[in-house]
């Protein structure tokens, strides 16, 4: 059965949308007040036009999040959002030009009690930076101090996450070297402020010699066997969080020690989300392609195995991807939307796939034919529901859009 199509504005074909039951519960209309730059509902982030990655924080300890978005081909580079009663006003954190990847993450590096941000450089750089949140002292115009976290060996890292990985009750980051064909974790060091880099290790790696065959097709700039994407969950039920990345779970086996568990090795570069999507059991995972066009899978775990089904037949470069519970209905949703790559995809798909605990899904469309990349699902306006900021890579930058939830 194909899924039911609640229209929120717009009226799009339901051919895309095939391979979802339909979920057993009614969902509400959502209501949703949409802004946009092009409308001057808020500032442009800057005059660059390859808008790479974003981030969804409380940066000034308000109670209300803020957003963070970076750039790769003008300064300033990385910008945040502060929000306020009337909207958001754009700061600086970093006003050089610096080749900024997609994928970030935050955490108190610190350990100062406010939240800084971390980066990492893309295919030019061989860098991941983090920035020193200045909390009280902001500033439209003054810059963050930003410090490095790896400056060594190969470039690239498209995708960063923080956890306690090893259950030794600190944070540890793990982070994607692609240039490299690695995975590192690195520790936090102790005065990190001081730190000129922080001790990267490697926990995993592939050769680019061949690769099992990939879902769908991609663009030309994919590497051979590239692997991307990372999330976190408890996979195997032992206590401790385990990274999600590449098409494959890592255990923790003491130290610095991870076993790779294959999830798809025929999905390796793509955007991981993880979560309960069908109670009992283990999480589930979800994957679908960033950067080309192929299938959204769910893997669920039965008797040793992962056992796929295809939730979308075709995702056109579907790089914004989260497992949220949308509706607070005690089951856990997913949110996937669509690039317009190269300006392609006319009808690129912003949507939500409610889900009732049991694997099935109704798929609830907010938008269509506005791009999304490295974009976020996440409180906004402080109201308790989830909003969502959009933001595309190379389409009509610099531009962002938004969509408030106002369902009452």
């Amino acid at each position: 059965m194909k899924p039911r199509i609640l229209i929120i504005s717009v009226i799009i074909t339901v051919s895309w949308l095939t391979a979802c039951s339909s979920a057993s519960q009614k969902a509400d209309t959502v209501s949703w007040k949409h802004l946009s730059t092009v409308k001057g509902d808020l500032p442009v982030p800057n005059s660059g036009d390859q808008q790479t990655s974003s981030l969804v924080l409380d940066v000034d300890k308000d109670g209300i999040n803020d957003f963070v978005i970076t750039e790769r081909t003008k300064s300033p580079s990385v910008v945040w959002y502060r929000r306020g009663p009337d909207g958001w006003t754009k700061y600086v954190v970093d006003d050089e030009a610096l080749h900024i990847e997609a994928g970030a993450d935050f955490h108190d590096i610190d350990a100062d009690g406010d939240l800084d941000i971390v980066f990492g450089g893309d295919s030019r750089s061989n860098r991941v930076w983090w920035w020193e949140n200045p909390y009280p002292k902001y500033s439209p115009k003054t810059p963050w101090k930003r410090r490095e976290i790896k400056n060594f060996g190969g470039r690239k890292h498209h995708d960063q996450i923080f956890g306690d990985f090893d259950g030794d009750g600190r944070t540890e980051l793990v982070f994607w070297n692609q240039g490299a064909c690695k995975l590192y974790i690195a520790e936090i060091p102790k005065n990190p402020k001081k730190a000129k880099s922080w001790q990267c290790t490697e926990i995993y790696s592939w050769s680019k010699d061949s690769e099992v065959k990939q879902w769908g097709t991609y663009p030309g700039f994919k590497a051979v066997n590239e692997h991307e994407g990372l999330a976190k969950a408890d996979i195997d039920g032992d206590g401790k969080l385990d990274i999600v990345g590449g098409g494959r779970w890592f255990k923790h086996n003491g130290g610095t020690n991870y076993t790779p568990n294959i999830i798809d090795a025929g999905y390796a570069f793509t955007r991981s989300a993880a979560g309960q999507l069908i109670k009992g059991g283990r999480p589930e995972v979800v994957l679908v392609v960033g950067d080309g066009w192929a299938p959204m899978m769910m893997y669920e775990w039965k008797k040793g195995t992962w056992v796929s089904k295809k939730l979308i037949k075709e995702v056109d470069c579907g790089h914004s991807l989260a497992v949220i519970d949308f509706n607070g209905d005690d089951n856990l949703d997913i949110w996937v939307a669509e690039m317009r790559l190269y300006g392609k995809n006319p009808d690129a798909k912003n949507l939500i796939l409610l889900g009732d605990g049991k694997g099935n899904f109704e798929t609830l469309l907010v938008s269509s034919g506005i791009a999304l990349h490295e974009s976020r699902i996440a409180d906004l306006d402080g109201d308790g529901d989830y909003d969502i900021l959009g933001k595309p890579y190379n389409w009509e930058t610099p531009r962002l859009d938004i969509w408030l939830n106002e369902t009452k």
